[in-house]
């Protein structure tokens, strides 16, 4: 072969090769170096009003997995209503490639739907995992499985209750996953076949993944779990230190953050967060709190760490809403003292990635913003908003290239010069379609832990209001009609006095929940008052088409009422995902036990024992409705 053979097909395959493809791959949510750093540059920070070009948009689904790119290719999860799929999509037009089906949809009319970990490309394969605790591994260049394994049911995981979210961490043959079971803490999977290679450790699992460190040239993994923090040693498995952090449920998801040998971890609940310092002995691993303090509390979105300073978003909040913007500040902490160097209520809650000196925030409106990762001052450069509904997931750099999605859809962003790109090349287009009212905004004051189930407490309260500020209320309304009713020699004021009061009753039931908690200034929950009184309509219609023969005319009275009622248990669920209190299902649940005395109260005659009878029923199923979500929990104290 000539030298000028071998320089020709050495021009071709470099041509064959693109410029981008000097940067790194990105096969793990943090990156390659878990660290949420991109080593891109060139990047342009000046852009029209509409915001940087979008290469491509596409429909995708559910779910808040985040991207990762390798071989020419992005991945990510997503469901719909036939199940959570992987797939793998062309990065240049968004072209799906392959979709592999791994699992069945989760929770798709729930407030927190579909896959949450982000798969991990390694080696030729794709590891993955969903909320039932389905841990795989696919291949990556058409899809098909290799292995998958149940990890909550094989290890009995405890910790996960809301879903399965870690992110598999896969290194030296090993996927590393906290799982919280019996001996198995957290445990390593063969890469090959899912085979168990070591389960250590006992303490609950939370949501962050494994995070791989490395201190005085020993490779660690630290798992952030519920109520602790340990370190493993990735080859056997076994706990070189482990500080506990807290007692009883507690949740984690932001990762941690590392330089060494310092490891700071925040927390949500306004907890703040905490420094550690690591040294390594001949023993094995010491560690000690540096400082601890409220400065900084992550709950779904992550901090980054440049130059030793932390930048992220300071929860006000109990937890991130779902439902609308959360609570809190934008904030550069120093990391060797906790100190803030700045704040800024410019930004709101965004997951953050570092690209040479800047910051590209994605807060959770949808809004993509660059500014300059300086502990001086927040400096903004560049702001567009790129999405519309809640945005929690990170958004991947790659080739200046910005994958970014919302639970809808999913889009491609070149943020490199505009001379770079093809002039011919048609963009895409995007319209924002959000919502007209936010159902929030009927709620004047939240509840301290609206993901948890209510304490016995609130439930006191909110039983006090049903009772004297709805059918007290109601029922005084409803007696000054029936003497009114009375004094004009009315025929039926009797009748007057159960629509009157029905009337109210159900209007102060909805409605009280906004009043009641504004003027009490604290959450005051009186929408089961409301469910009551059409739940006792419904069996009042019921009752009176069973005692008559079947016509047109009983079927056209009970029928319509009945499947009104079921229409209204739907639309009070959709009303508690929209405002962000999802407990509040429990007040679906006590119908069935209430409904003797409810069919008890349409039987008797004497008004007293009625009204008797009526408050029994609702004491019946206010109860059972409020104490069931926490159930277990009670019966285990």
């Amino acid at each position: 072969m000539t030298a000028r053979v071998v320089a020709v097909l050495a021009a071709v395959c470099l041509a064959a090769v693109p410029a981008a493809l000097g940067q790194p791959d990105w096969p793990h949510l943090r990156g390659p170096n878990y660290d949420a750093t991109s080593t891109e540059t060139g990047l342009v920070t000046a852009w029209p009003e509409t915001g940087p070009p979008v290469l491509w948009a596409r429909d995708l689904g559910q779910g808040y997995s985040g991207f990762v790119a390798a071989a020419d290719r992005i991945f990510t999860q997503f469901q719909t209503n036939r199940g959570q799929f992987v797939v793998a999509l062309d990065p240049e037009t968004g072209a799906e490639i392959w979709k592999q089906r791994v699992d069945l949809p989760w929770q798709p009319a729930g407030p927190y739907p579909g896959p949450y970990a982000t798969p991990t490309w390694h080696a030729g394969r794709i590891y993955y995992s969903t909320p039932t605790g389905i841990v795989g591994c696919l291949d990556a260049a058409d899809g098909r499985e290799v292995w998958a394994v149940n990890v909550r049911k094989s290890f009995q995981a405890a910790g996960v209750e809301f879903g399965y979210a870690a992110t598999p961490l896969v290194e030296d043959g090993r996927v590393i996953l906290p799982v919280g079971g019996p001996d198995a803490g957290v445990v390593a999977l063969n890469a090959a076949d899912g085979a168990v290679l070591w389960k250590a450790g006992h303490d609950p699992a939370s949501y962050c993944p494994a995070y791989p460190i490395t201190l005085g040239g020993r490779r660690l993994i630290v798992a952030f779990l519920q109520n602790t923090l340990a370190l493993h040693d990735p080859a056997t498995g076994a706990q070189v230190w482990r500080q506990k952090l807290s007692s009883s449920y507690d949740e984690h998801s932001a990762w941690p953050l590392y330089a060494e040998p310092n490891l700071f971890v925040a927390a949500p609940f306004r907890v703040g967060g905490q420094l550690f310092r690591f040294s390594a002995t001949d023993t094995g691993v010491t560690g000690k709190s540096v400082w601890v303090n409220k400065n900084l509390s992550n709950d779904v979105c992550s901090s980054a760490l440049a130059n030793g300073y932390v930048y992220g978003f300071d929860l006000y909040q109990l937890q991130s809403s779902p439902h609308r913007t959360s609570r809190g500040v934008f904030k550069c902490l120093e990391l060797a003292t906790g100190r803030v160097a700045w704040e800024t209520e410019e930004v709101g809650q965004a997951t953050v990635l570092l690209a040479v000196g800047k910051l590209l925030l994605l807060n959770d409106t949808g809004t993509l913003i660059v500014a300059r990762a300086s502990p001086e001052r927040y400096e903004e450069l560049a702001r567009a908003r790129v999405l519309d509904g809640i945005c929690w997931t990170p958004p991947l750099l790659w080739r200046k290239r910005l994958f970014v999605r919302n639970a809808k859809q999913a889009m491609c962003l070149y943020l490199g010069p505009p001379t770079a790109l093809d002039p011919n090349r048609p963009l895409a287009t995007v319209a924002m379609t959000s919502s007209a009212f936010d159902w929030a905004n009927i709620l004047p004051r939240e509840p301290e832990y609206p993901h948890d189930e209510p304490a016995v407490g609130e439930l006191v309260v909110w039983f006090a209001w049903c009772v004297g500020g709805v059918f007290g209320v109601a029922l005084v309304i409803g007696g000054a009609t029936w003497l009114l009713a009375k004094l004009r020699r009315s025929l039926r004021p009797g009748l007057w006095f159960r629509v009157v009061f029905v009337v109210a009753a159900a209007g102060l039931g909805v409605v009280g929940t906004t009043l009641f908690s504004r003027w009490a200034d604290t959450f005051v929950l009186t929408w089961p008052a409301a469910l009551y009184v059409a739940f006792r309509l419904t069996v009042a219609a019921s009752r009176w088409a069973g005692s008559r023969p079947l016509t047109l005319r009983t079927r056209l009275a009970s029928g319509p009422v009945t499947a009104a009622f079921l229409a209204l248990c739907y639309g009070y669920y959709r009303l508690c995902t929209a405002t962000g209190y999802v407990m509040a299902w429990g007040f679906l649940i006590g119908f069935l036990p209430a409904a003797p005395a409810a069919a008890l109260a349409d039987r008797c005659k004497n008004r007293w024992v009625r009204l008797g009878v009526e408050g029994l029923g609702f004491t019946i199923y206010f109860w059972t409705s409020g104490l069931f979500p926490g159930w277990k929990a009670r019966l285990s104290e």
